[in-house]
C-alpha cells in the first residue's frame, strides 16, 4: 500500500475532536444571550399589548367615565401576570378644549433599564 492510503491517524482524530469541541463550546455560550433577548422581546411585546388593550378600552368608554377623569389611575388587576403594572394619566382640555390626553404606561420587572412601554392617545367628547 501507498503511504497516503493508510487511513486516518490518531492525531487527525484528536484535531477533529478539538475543532468540534471548540464549535460546540461557542454555540453553547450564545444560549444565555439568546435566551435573555427572547425574554426581553416577549416582555416588551406583552407590555405593548397590555397598553394597547387599555387604550382601546378607554376609547370605547363614555367620555365622562370614571376611568377618564383627570388624574392618575391604577389598573385594579395590578400586578398583571405577576410582573406587569399598568397605569394611565388623563389630562383634561389638552391639547384643546373638550379633548383629553390619555397616556397609558405598562412597567414590568426586568434587569434591563428599558422596562416600560408608554402609549398616548387623544379623546374627544364628539365621538
Amino acid at each position: 500500500m501507498l503511504q497516503s492510503e493508510k487511513g486516518i491517524g490518531l492525531i487527525e482524530i484528536i484535531v477533529a475532536m478539538l475543532i468540534f469541541a471548540i464549535g460546540i463550546t461557542a454555540a453553547i455560550r450564545t444560549l444565555p444571550v439568546s435566551n435573555t433577548a427572547t425574554t426581553r422581546s416577549r416582555n416588551l411585546t406583552t407590555a405593548t399589548n397590555l397598553a394597547q388593550q387599555k387604550i382601546e378600552e378607554l376609547m370605547g368608554a363614555p367620555f365622562n367615565n370614571t376611568e377618564l377623569t383627570a388624574g392618575a389611575h391604577n389598573d385594579q388587576n395590578n400586578p398583571i401576570e405577576r410582573i406587569y403594572t399598568r397605569t394611565w394619566i388623563v389630562t383634561d382640555n389638552d391639547p384643546v378644549i373638550d379633548m383629553k390626553t390619555v397616556t397609558v404606561t405598562v412597567t414590568y420587572l426586568s434587569s434591563s433599564h428599558d422596562n416600560a412601554v408608554t402609549l398616548s392617545t387623544y379623546l374627544t367628547s364628539r365621538r
